[in-house]
């Protein structure tokens, strides 16, 4: 099925969801030459020669086909609105990856596959509880009409979806020759205020296998119910939680015992705040959990997330079982290929280092318990926060004395006084001096200082002292207003969105947010403020080498590598959350001097690995001291 194509189709034809559902069930029918079916649920959708949008479906049945029930699942998924995507957070999920969440979840199940209660909390328009239904009828002697109403259960806020799951599963069994009027389980509402005795016409007290992929929703597009409702949750109150997290709740407390979990999810809650509260819950519990890690692959189309399958057995455990595998290659797991991690070496708080072989997990714990952790000896700030910086932010095109020149793709140039202005960089951009120097860039800073205390400049001084810059201000009012969905109120009206990193001054050593290499800048320009990134900050130069001396060596980025959040093409975050247990050695004042004025950096990255490596003595066949082999990332 082409997209493209599908989507230029019904920007002509409607964006109605009736009209757009019978389009493409009639084409799926019609490629599986299904003329007549006896359901009366789906002859509502049948388009025929008689009906006046006759043409328009014989027009798109020729330039798009739906041809298979993957291809209406993800035709469903595509068609739902940007604007219901933000809020539901609807994504198609790929088949291998519904069959083996499926596959392991039933194989780890040990009830009788006849009498199994399955359900898809945030279940969409139906892709796992389709291929649920087709295992249990490939395992079992019942027919679709007892498997729907007797076996499988599902949920979602969206009418249309609900509706969409029956379609799916009515043209499952119409096509495996089973044409009759089904009885569903389904419940339209919001997952995060279920009550499971209340839901279904089909009374049930817990589920054996829940599956699913729970909705990608972060807090600034949740609506104002749902915010409320996941605070309900133990495990939603830490940070700005995403509408993901409190599904790992609701399915654990609504699981029968022994009954399992399976979810395709982001693989954020292993290191993020508003994961503290989840991997708390998740470790009290001592839950029997095991998770494959895509790592920096991403499974979904157009949508830059990093995920993982996650499968808890409501039953206990010492720790977690660990995998990272691509996607393609899920089949060819073993049970012994995970690694085991238990709960009492992991850190609920700052985050769980998870990692499949014994020699990783014995070196993050020496890297991290040698010296001093990086938060104790380096005072560290993210970059500033404008919220709008297409509108603060420029690079000149042109500059006197008295102003700098800002010029936008069709505007005016405008003038904007130096005294306002500010020297900025973005810190994901630079590599080394050169380049430190080849993107500065130039800000609008509307504070000045008393005293050390920064201050946001009064409108009138503003106005009075910097009228280009006031004005120009003044004309984006509108955009300005609009941060934070206008909901809160600012010191002024043209102050940025934050306030974190505008009182800083002094030496700085900058970090890209995310790299796929180490790359760290020095600078002494006191004043020079950042964006992006973050930087460390020091009175003392040398104190800033040797860190950026560090944090150069393979050790760090293997550190990250295994440690950090992922990002696509190996690239990873070296925020502050991920950097901060890192164990930065105690040096000899000779050794200082050593890192400080020798000129050969794989010496001075011999001797700073050699803190760490020489504590790792547990690891057999260790040579690294001897030969200066770098250990693989």
């Amino acid at each position: 099925m082409n997209k493209s194509k599908l989507n230029k189709f019904l920007n002509n034809y409607s964006k109605e969801i009736l009209e757009v559902d019978r389009l493409l069930v009639s084409s799926f029918l019609n490629s599986n030459n299904i003329n007549i079916v006896q359901n009366v649920f789906i002859n509502n959708y049948l388009i025929s020669n008689i009906d006046e949008d006759y043409s328009d479906f014989l027009d798109f049945n020729s330039k798009i086909k739906i041809k298979t029930l993957e291809d209406l699942i993800s035709a469903f998924e595509f068609v739902i609105s940007p604007e219901d995507k933000v809020i539901t957070g609807a994504v198609y999920t790929p088949e291998n990856i519904r069959d083996y969440i499926i596959e392991s979840t039933f194989n780890k199940w040990e009830g009788n596959i006849e009498d199994v209660i399955c359900a898809d909390i945030a279940c969409g328009c139906g892709g796992f509880l389709l291929t649920v239904s087709n295992y249990i009828k490939n395992n079992s002697n019942k027919d679709f009409n007892e498997i729907y109403s007797e076996n499988l259960f599902g949920i979602d806020i969206a009418t249309y979806s609900i509706n969409r799951a029956k379609i799916l599963l009515s043209l499952n069994a119409i096509i495996q020759g089973e044409d009759a009027n089904f009885n569903f389980n389904f419940h339209t509402g919001n997952t995060l205020n279920f009550d499971i005795n209340n839901a279904f016409n089909n009374p049930i007290d817990s589920f054996d296998i829940i599956v699913g992929n729970p909705p990608y929703v972060c807090s600034r597009n949740m609506d104002e119910e749902s915010l409320s409702l996941v605070k309900n949750w133990s495990v939603g109150n830490s940070g700005h939680p995403d509408l993901y997290i409190p599904f790992f709740e609701i399915g654990v407390e609504n699981l029968a015992p022994n009954g399992v979990l399976g979810y395709i999810t982001v693989n954020s809650f292993f290191k993020s705040i508003n994961g503290r509260a989840l991997r708390k819950y998740i470790s009290n519990k001592k839950l029997s959990f095991k998770i494959v890690d895509f790592g920096g692959e991403q499974i979904f189309e157009a949508y830059n997330t990093y995920t993982c399958l996650c499968f808890i057995t409501n039953d206990t455990s010492d720790g977690i079982y660990y995998k990272r595998k691509e996607s393609k290659s899920l089949f060819e797991i073993n049970e012994n290929d995970f690694y085991f991690i238990g709960y009492e070496n992991m850190d609920d708080w700052n985050g769980w280092n998870l990692v499949d072989n014994e020699y990783a997990e014995k070196l993050i714990s020496i890297i991290e318990s040698t010296g001093i952790h990086f938060f104790d000896k380096y005072q560290t700030r993210n970059g500033i926060a404008t919220l709008k910086n297409k509108v603060f932010k420029f690079t000149p095109v042109r500059e006197d004395n008295e102003f700098y020149y800002r010029k936008e793709k069709g505007e005016e140039e405008v003038g904007i006084e130096r005294g306002i202005c500010r020297s900025i960089i973005n810190s994901n951009s630079i590599e080394n001096q050169e380049s430190l120097l080849a993107n500065r860039e130039v800000i609008i800073f509307p504070y000045y200082y008393v005293n050390e205390v920064r201050i946001v400049i009064p409108e009138d001084d503003f106005r009075t002292n910097f009228p280009s810059a006031y004005n120009y201000l003044e004309n984006n009012i509108d955009v300005l207003s609009k941060r934070d969905k206008g909901k809160r109120d600012y010191e002024a009206w043209y102050a940025y969105g934050r306030t974190q990193s505008l009182d800083i001054k002094g030496l700085k050593l900058f970090f890209p947010h995310i790299t796929d290499s180490p790359n760290f800048v020095i600078t002494e320009d006191r004043d020079l403020l950042f964006y992006n990134g973050l930087a460390a900050f020091s009175e003392d130069i040398n104190e800033l080498r040797i860190l950026k001396s560090i944090l150069e060596t393979d050790i760090f980025w293997f550190y990250i590598s295994q440690t950090s959040k992922y990002y696509i093409s190996n690239h990873r975050s070296i925020s502050k959350n991920y950097i901060k247990k890192f164990g930065i050695p105690e040096f000899s004042t000779d050794e200082k001097n050593y890192i400080l004025n020798h000129h050969d950096k794989e010496d001075i990255k011999f001797l700073i690995e050699s803190k760490y490596y020489n504590r790792l003595d547990i690891i057999e066949n260790q040579t690294k001291l001897e030969n200066k082999t770098r250990i693989p990332v």
